[in-house]
C-alpha cells in the first residue's frame, strides 16, 4: 500500500507557503508520495478570475522540480466546466492501485467548509485528511470541527504538527505585478517564469473581463492543451493575455481577441502531413509552405474540432502569419501580438510594442518591416500576403519569387 498526500491548489501563484508544507507532509512520515493537483474551475469560487491554467501548472512544476517523491497533476485541469473534489477523487481512484491510500491535505480553515461541498461523505468515505493548523483558526476549534466530522461522516482526520509559513497569495501577486519578486516569497524558478512572461502584468486591467469570457477561455484551453507542447501552450496564453490587453485599448471586442489569441496555433505542433492536409482543406493554396500552413490549418481546426464559428475570429487564425491587404483591427491586433508577446526577444520588440499602446497599424507596419529585413538578410522572398499588407500600410517592397520560408516569429 502507498499513501499518496494530495494537495489541491489554484498556485496562483506558486509560493513558498505551498513548497512549505509539501516539505512538511513528506517530512511527517504519514504519506509516501506527494501529488500536487492543479485546481481546475472552482465550484465555490465561480466571480474569482485566476490565470490560465497552463500558467498555473508550470508554476507548480518549477516549484517542486528538485523535490523528490514529488509530482504535478494536471487530472483537474484537463477536463472543461467546474470542478469537484468528489469526481476527481473518483478519477484518481482509476490511476491508482486499489491498495493504495488517499490522504487530503488542507489547511485547518477546509474543515469548517466540507460539509457543504458536494457528497462530502463520498469524499471522507475514500480519503483521510491530513489537516495543517492555519492562522485564524484555534487548534482548539480546529479540533472541535474535526471531532464533528469524525461523528458525522466517519472521517479519518490526523493533524500536520509542523511549522507553516503563512503568505496571501494576493499579495505575492500584487507584488509582482509591481515588479517585486521576493524569491523569500516565490521559489527562484518561478520567479523567473513569472518575470518572462509577465504573468501578471495585466492583471489589474484585465480584472474587469466578465468571469464568463473566463470560463470560456478556460474551457478551449481544455481543449486546446492536448494539441500543444508546454512551450507553444506558454506562448498561446501570452498571446492570449497581450491580445485582450491590445483590445482593451483599441475598442476591439475583447472576447474575440482572447479566442484568436489563444487558438492562432493550435495547429502548430501537429504532424506535417495533418497540418498540411487541414490547410488545404481551408482552401487556401498560397499558404500550404511548411511554414505558413498552420495557419488556415489552425483556422480550420477552430472551427470544425473547437466549434468556433465567427469569420473574424477564424480570419484572424487564418492570417497570423503573413497578414493580408485587408486587414481588420482584431486581425492587426492578433498579429502583433503574436509577433511581440511578453517572451519575445528578438530586435526592435520595445518600438513595436510601445507603438502598439497607441497605434495598431504603426505596429502592423513595424513588425512587417522586421520580417521583411529578416527575409532579406536570410536571402529569402517575401510573401505575397505580407506585400499586399505593406503596400496597403505604404510601404513598397520588390516583390520576388517564393520558395519555403521560415519566418522569425516561427523559430
Amino acid at each position: 500500500m502507498i499513501r499518496i498526500g494530495l494537495i489541491g491548489g489554484t498556485f496562483d501563484p506558486f509560493h513558498n507557503g505551498h513548497r512549505k508544507l509539501v516539505e512538511a507532509v513528506l517530512k511527517s512520515g504519514l504519506v509516501d508520495r506527494v501529488i500536487l493537483m492543479v485546481a481546475g474551475q472552482q465550484p465555490h469560487k465561480t466571480k474569482l478570475k485566476v490565470s490560465a491554467a497552463g500558467y498555473r501548472y508550470e508554476m507548480a512544476v518549477r516549484g517542486v522540480s528538485d523535490l523528490e517523491l514529488v509530482e504535478v497533476s494536471d487530472l483537474e485541469i484537463r477536463r472543461p466546466g467546474r470542478s469537484y473534489t468528489v469526481d476527481t477523487l473518483a478519477l484518481l481512484r482509476h490511476e491508482l492501485a486499489p491498495e493504495d491510500k488517499i490522504v487530503l491535505v488542507y489547511g485547518s480553515d477546509v474543515l469548517f467548509d466540507l460539509p457543504s461541498w458536494r457528497f462530502p461523505e463520498k469524499i471522507l468515505a475514500e480519503a483521510d485528511l491530513l489537516i495543517a493548523h492555519r492562522g485564524g483558526i484555534s487548534q482548539q476549534d480546529a479540533k472541535a470541527q474535526a471531532d464533528r466530522l469524525c461523528q458525522d461522516f466517519n472521517a479519518r482526520i490526523q493533524f500536520l504538527d509542523a511549522p507553516m509559513l503563512e503568505l496571501s497569495a494576493t499579495e505575492v501577486r500584487a507584488a509582482a505585478v509591481r515588479g517585486e519578486l521576493d524569491t523569500g516569497k516565490i521559489p527562484e524558478r518561478v520567479a523567473s517564469l513569472i518575470s518572462r512572461h509577465d504573468l501578471y502584468g495585466y492583471d489589474d486591467e484585465l480584472a474587469v473581463v466578465e468571469p464568463a469570457i473566463w470560463h470560456q477561455l478556460s474551457d478551449y484551453e481544455c481543449q486546446v492543451r492536448p494539441l500543444l507542447n508546454h512551450k507553444r501552450l506558454l506562448h498561446s496564453l501570452n498571446v492570449m493575455r497581450y491580445a485582450m490587453h491590445l483590445a482593451q485599448i483599441h475598442r476591439v471586442s475583447v472576447e474575440k481577441a482572447g479566442i484568436a489569441g489563444l487558438m492562432h496555433d493550435c495547429a502548430k505542433c501537429l504532424e506535417a502531413h495533418t497540418v498540411l492536409h487541414y490547410a488545404r482543406l481551408a482552401g487556401d493554396p498560397e499558404l500550404l509552405e511548411p511554414a505558413l500552413a498552420h495557419g488556415p490549418a489552425g483556422a480550420w481546426l477552430a472551427r470544425h474540432q473547437f466549434g468556433i464559428e465567427d469569420p473574424e475570429i477564424l480570419q484572424a487564425i487564418h492570417y497570423h502569419t503573413t497578414g493580408n491587404g485587408d486587414m481588420s483591427d482584431l486581425d492587426l491586433l492578433i498579429y502583433v501580438a503574436d509577433k511581440v508577446e511578453p517572451a519575445r526577444t528578438y530586435n526592435n520588440l520595445e518600438a513595436i510594442r510601445e507603438a502598439a499602446e497607441t497605434d495598431l497599424v504603426q505596429a502592423m507596419r513595424l513588425c512587417l518591416v522586421e520580417v521583411e529585413a529578416f527575409l532579406e538578410r536570410e536571402n529569402k522572398p517575401s510573401h505575397p500576403y505580407a506585400q499586399a499588407a505593406l503596400m496597403k500600410l505604404g510601404v513598397w517592397v520588390q516583390q520576388t519569387d517564393r520558395t519555403d520560408t521560415k519566418l522569425p516569429e516561427e523559430s
